[in-house]
């Protein structure tokens, strides 16, 4: 029934009545992923795309059979295509690139988006430096400019929506721009407005973007970042960028990011040490379901390295600091220290130019940090 709200679990559980006779189950603490009682075979269920890792043309027959007897499929045996992802294979190069093509080409004709005359580095304004002055972090001005109509609030949410997938899911460097629009959706103004049209610029100026994921040993690694008081109300910015390496790893290796977080923390944090735990607090609860997911894929998973370029932060983890001011930081951010004496993580001090979840806590000129475009987002 179109618009019914219960859709989506009475189809769930109807998928799992009918699966469960032939020996498919979901597997708990994780999103979306199932296994057979039996034999090696698991899947990945998003909506109605099944992603399927199987080890002989039999066990993926018999997942065929048992689908085949309740619901009428189509099979793509190249894989090449999942929740609108084209997924390009290069097994004897040891690496996969991950695109979608012309998604940002249909975005820019729905909104009818004039393409710029001067190709557009960076999706965001940014504060110019001024060298050789001592300068002071003042509060942001406050937004003095019209409210948009009904009209230009629906051009705004449509946006961001538009957008938010093809950044979560390629095109990362988008998402510290959309949360700074996405704050502000509810209320825009013309300055969200022009904030909208650069972002298309930027998009408009990389069209072809993809992600390169390299063989690995399949260990997450995850770069926690925090930037204190640079959202509205008093409220800082975290971030965290997941990635699979080998481990130990090796110096200076990088992979595409698994998982890019670009977030506001919604309680008001009173130093950068109280944002940056902030950002190790949120970065590790995500962790979790990927360690799940990675150890179900028969992945095993040490202790989980977090790194961070606070000491302060560190230091608190490891109790190695004396807690004076720090009193007043949440309960919760000693879940953090639990969860490494458990062995759970592994957190870990490194300069701020050595993280790569820096990039996306601030407004940066353009997207080249740390080399991020050619390292991370190549670009046909």
């Amino acid at each position: 029934m179109y618009g019914l709200k219960q859709a989506a679990v009475l189809a769930f559980d109807n998928l799992v009545s009918n699966l469960s006779t032939h020996g498919y189950k979901p597997i708990p603490h994780t999103i979306g992923l199932w296994e057979h009682t039996t034999r090696r075979t698991k899947f990945c269920l998003c909506v109605d795309d099944f992603g399927v890792k199987y080890f002989s043309k039999a066990d993926a027959d018999h997942l065929l059979t048992a689908l085949g007897q309740n619901y009428t499929y189509t099979v793509d045996w190249t894989g090449q295509n999942f929740c609108g992802l084209k997924i390009s294979w290069e097994y004897e190069k040891s690496y996969v690139d991950i695109a979608m093509p012309d998604y940002i080409k249909n975005v820019l004709h729905r909104f009818q988006h004039t393409l710029p005359k001067s190709p557009q580095f960076s999706p965001h304004a940014h504060v110019p430096i001024k060298y050789g002055v001592k300068t002071r972090q003042y509060a942001l001005e406050p937004d003095t400019s019209p409210l948009l109509d009904n009209q230009g609030i629906k051009y705004v949410q449509q946006v961001v929506g538009s957008l938010l997938y093809y950044a979560r899911a390629i095109d990362g460097s988008m998402l510290t721009a959309l949360n700074t629009i996405g704050s502000e959706q509810a209320k825009p103004t013309k300055q969200t407005e022009l904030k909208c049209k650069r972002l298309l610029d930027y998009a408009a100026t990389y069209q072809n973007a993809y992600i390169r994921y390299h063989a690995s040993d399949m260990v997450l690694h995850v770069d926690s970042d925090a930037a204190y008081l640079v959202m509205p109300q008093a409220r800082s910015r975290i971030a965290g960028y997941y990635q699979l390496l080998d481990y130990p790893t090796r110096e200076g290796a990088i992979n595409g990011p698994l998982l890019i977080e670009c977030k506001t923390l919604r309680n008001v944090v009173a130093s950068a040490a109280e944002a940056e735990m902030g950002g190790l607090y949120h970065n590790a609860q995500t962790s979790l379901p990927i360690r799940y997911i990675l150890q179900a894929l028969h992945h095993p998973q040490p202790p989980t390295p977090i790194k961070t370029d606070n000491a302060t932060a560190h230091g608190f983890i490891y109790n190695n600091i004396n807690l004076k001011k720090s009193k007043s930081w949440d309960m919760k951010y000693y879940w953090s220290r639990d969860r490494k004496n458990q062995k759970q993580f592994k957190y870990i001090w490194d300069y701020g130019d050595q993280n790569d979840g820096d990039y996306w806590t601030k407004h940066h000129p353009t997207t080249h940090h740390r080399e991020m475009r050619p390292r991370y987002i190549q670009d046909t």
